[in-house]
């Protein structure tokens, strides 16, 4: 997929599972869990594929683009991979032509498995963000299930609890409208619109977006704004790389946005965020995750000692730099 230079903690190799197996039909227990039916879906439940991947671009852009915010790496992460999987499920297909296949779905359903098993304090419930990756969960089903109305039914309902008073006449008129035009260009044998479903969705998403940000800053969480005022050079990686570990600092330690910038930018001083070659410094950061580097730079541990189950809580941040 196009977006996975983005999630460089979810790019390790995932082991391979031999067909001959006796446990063959048994669910992975520690990579991407199997899609099933095999079959790609068709007609109908193609729409509801499609409607229920506008139901994920609606409500889960919260942390788009990357910012800093309370919440741990993975929730963050899990969040934008569902969005950005739905988008392009979307814009560039869903099957054996598509740009996505049952992989990137069975991927993405599992990592939004896996931050539902964070423990509670790394994932620091909160009703709007938990209720994000429920739908978000519900919408995958329906990909990974596109035959089971009821799972449709359950994405719908919750697209709906999450709208609230204010939207949710607004989120079933658009999902009337959705799935007409869907099923419009299916019965004239052409393929649909979807940039304008897209960007129908987007506009919705960015109104939504707007007032959950205010409403949980109003509940005191810090969140933060892209950033794009850097005070070294960078390339679009650099500044990317920079705006996930600013992110994952800021929200593993609950120090504010400016904080974690100051801390981040006087430890790469000297690193050439410019340097995209195979052994330059942006390659050799890559090798580590965003919440990796967090934890070097906060507390000046090892890699291997600020993984995302270890306790940090008994240490003590380096001083902040002058």
């Amino acid at each position: 997929m196009e977006d996975d230079d983005a999630f460089p903690e979810f790019d390790d190799e995932f082991p391979e599972f031999d067909e001959d197996d006796e446990d063959d039909d048994e669910e992975p227990e520690d990579g991407p869990e199997a899609l099933e039916p095999a079959a790609f879906p068709e007609g109908a439940q193609e729409d509801r594929v499609r409607a229920a991947a506008l139901m994920v671009v609606r409500y889960c852009s919260l942390l788009l683009p990357v910012v800093a915010t309370p919440w741990f790496g993975p929730v963050r992460n899990c969040l934008i991979r569902a969005h950005g999987t739905a988008e392009l499920l979307l814009r560039e297909g869903y099957g054996p032509d598509g740009a996505v296949g049952a992989f990137d779905i069975g991927l993405t359903r599992w990592i939004l498995k896996g931050v539902t098993e964070l423990p509670e304090a790394a994932r620091r419930p909160e009703e709007s963000v938990d209720g994000q990756r429920e739908l978000a969960r519900a919408a995958y089903d329906v990909v990974a299930d596109p035959a089971d109305e009821e799972r449709f039914a359950e994405a719908c309902a919750l697209a709906e609890r999450l709208a609230g008073p204010e939207f949710v006449a607004e989120e079933r008129e658009l999902r009337a409208r959705d799935l007409a035009e869907l099923a419009e260009a299916r019965e004239g044998g052409r393929e649909p619109d979807t940039e304008a479903l897209w960007a129908r969705a987007d506009a919705f998403a960015g109104r939504y977006a707007d007032r959950l940000r205010t409403e949980l800053r109003a509940a005191g969480h810090h969140i933060g704004e892209e950033m794009t005022d850097f005070p070294v050079p960078v390339t679009e990686r650099g500044a990317d790389t920079v705006r996930h570990i600013v992110a994952a600092l800021a929200g593993r330690f609950g120090v504010s946005e400016e904080e974690a910038r100051v801390r981040v930018f006087a430890y790469f001083a000297d690193w050439d965020l410019t340097d995209e070659s195979e052994v330059g410094d942006l390659d050799h950061i890559g090798h580590q995750t965003p919440e990796e580097w967090a934890g070097r730079i906060y507390l000046g541990l090892e890699f291997h000692e600020v993984g995302p189950a270890a306790d940090l809580s008994g240490h003590e941040p380096w001083p902040l730099p002058e």
